[in-house]
């Protein structure tokens, strides 16, 4: 497969257009997630839970760059389209590959819970091809994305576990989804001008860049007032290192919207953001 140039780190590059940050980073929430709910995880849930992420964003990226072709104004859309034949035969074999290991290894629970996100995603893949430039703020892919990432990480911890986790673990679960929402609508911020060309119907084009840009400082705001809240009545555990997390995480995808014309924001936010969910690995250390 031919490689496209026209980015000096080619490695970098293809790491985050190809989406293995976030496969990464879904790995190590996953593993927050065993460790904050007390867990032991099914060893082959270590390899469905990357196989069934990377499928699902590179699906989005997939189903995305058909609209403008070669011509997208997006790299990200124009590199998968461009090379979608290898992309879409891997995941293929992705797909199939997590499908048969989930069916052989995983309980039947989280089976049953899997083919119903199965079907919600698939449900929004069909809309938003359908729907084209017609998506709803409703239908809108940082929510749903965030929802199916969120779902699809904590499900079979939580089966695991077998009962109600405690508030904390619950704040950390909804924090997640928060700032996996927080991330995508922040990228789509910085895409505005790109995803109008392109006539792509992110939340920022929906709503306007600049309500985009209130209502992302008043959610970071929200949920860091909320989260040090819990944290003053949470006595150190797992749990309290794990929303310390949740917190460094807001904060730095926050500084990034509230100071847009940085350097290294305008660079950098998308390899900010999607580093900041690699900081749940951390979480080894205590």
């Amino acid at each position: 497969m031919q490689i496209e140039t026209d980015n000096k780190y080619n490695f970098l590059y293809l790491f985050q257009i190809l989406s293995i940050d976030v496969v990464l980073g879904s790995l190590a929430v996953g593993y927050l997630a065993t460790r904050v709910l007390n867990v032991a995880a099914n060893p082959y849930w270590w390899i469905i839970l990357p196989l069934s992420v990377w499928v699902v964003y590179s699906l989005d990226h997939i189903i995305d760059s058909t609209k403008n072709k070669e011509s997208a104004v997006i790299i990200r859309h124009r590199f998968h389209y461009i090379h979608r034949k290898p992309i879409i035969t891997i995941v293929v074999i992705a797909a199939l590959l997590s499908i048969t290991l989930s069916l052989f290894f995983l309980e039947r629970q989280i089976i049953f819970f899997g083919l119903i996100l199965s079907v919600i995603t698939v449900f929004y893949f069909i809309s938003i091809y359908l729907l084209k430039s017609r998506k709803s703020i409703i239908l809108q892919k940082e929510l749903i994305i965030a929802a199916v990432y969120t779902t699809g990480v904590f499900m079979a911890p939580l089966v695991w576990l077998g009962k109600l986790p405690s508030h904390p673990a619950l704040l950390i679960v909804f924090n997640f989804f928060v700032l996996a929402w927080l991330e995508g609508v922040m990228i789509s911020w910085f895409d505005y001008d790109n995803d109008i060309k392109d006539k792509h119907t992110s939340f920022t084009v929906i709503v306007g860049k600049r309500n985009t840009r209130r209502i992302l400082l008043i959610i970071h705001s929200i949920l860091e007032l909320v989260t040090i809240a819990v944290l003053l009545t949470t006595s150190y555990s797992i749990g309290f290192y794990a929303l310390v997390i949740t917190l460094i995480i807001n904060f730095l995808l926050g500084l990034i919207i509230m100071f847009p014309n940085s350097y290294l924001s305008i660079n950098y936010h998308r390899l900010i953001g999607e580093t900041g969910f690699l900081l749940p690995a951390l979480i080894i250390f205590f």
